[in-house]
């Protein structure tokens, strides 16, 4: 159930030790299949035809969100929030990925201008809410494609602008998106966002 090559070297590394205590490999087949992971680490929230909606909100700086970035071929990615040194980038390598960004929070700016230098279609979203809805919007547009297509929260930031922790930033987009698929709508306070920008 884990995506990733990061998480392909976690189960490695936790089959290896469970071996040293002689834990059958049948029992251990069986554990690697089943776990689903740790919530705001690639948790997988929702899926809806081809839409996969994904809360890696412990994603705080451009390394973190790279391991997510990578486990996808097509990405709809929210993120920001308040921006680490060095910003966004590094990940220049996988911009190629992202069909769209959609910025929230203090790094806005900062990361439209990186995303601006390298071609990335980008929406100023300033609030989770509006960039989920944003995200959901565009994504439904390439429905008659093949493959996953994510819905992406790795923030590559600190979320200290607008939440306590990464860990309530998740549970708002976990509780989004089950709200959405539950009902077909997101709630958005009207007063967020700043409107797209291409």
């Amino acid at each position: 159930a884990l995506r990733g090559t990061h998480n392909a070297q976690n189960a490695a590394a936790a089959v290896a030790v469970a071996r040293q205590f002689d834990i059958a490999p049948a029992a251990l087949a069986r554990a690697l299949i089943s776990f689903g992971g740790l919530e705001h680490r690639m948790e997988e929230v929702g899926v809806e035809g081809r839409l996969v909606f994904i809360n890696d909100s412990k994603a705080t700086n451009a390394d973190a969100a790279a391991r997510a970035l990578a486990a996808f071929r097509k990405v709809h990615w929210i993120v920001g929030g308040r921006a680490k040194e060095g910003g966004i980038d590094t990940l220049i390598d996988y911009f190629k990925r992202i069909d769209h960004a959609y910025l929230i929070g203090e790094a806005s700016d900062q990361f439209s201008e990186t995303l601006e230098r390298h071609n990335v279609a980008y929406s100023l979203c300033d609030h989770l809410d509006v960039a989920l809805q944003a995200a959901i919007t565009a994504a439904k547009v390439d429905q008659d494609g093949t493959g996953e297509l994510a819905i992406l929260l790795s923030p590559a930031c600190a979320s200290f602008d607008q939440f306590p922790n990464f860990m309530a930033r998740g549970d708002a987009f976990r509780s989004a998106v089950e709200k959405y698929l539950e009902t077909g709508a997101v709630s958005v306070d009207p007063s967020h966002g700043r409107g797209g920008h291409a």
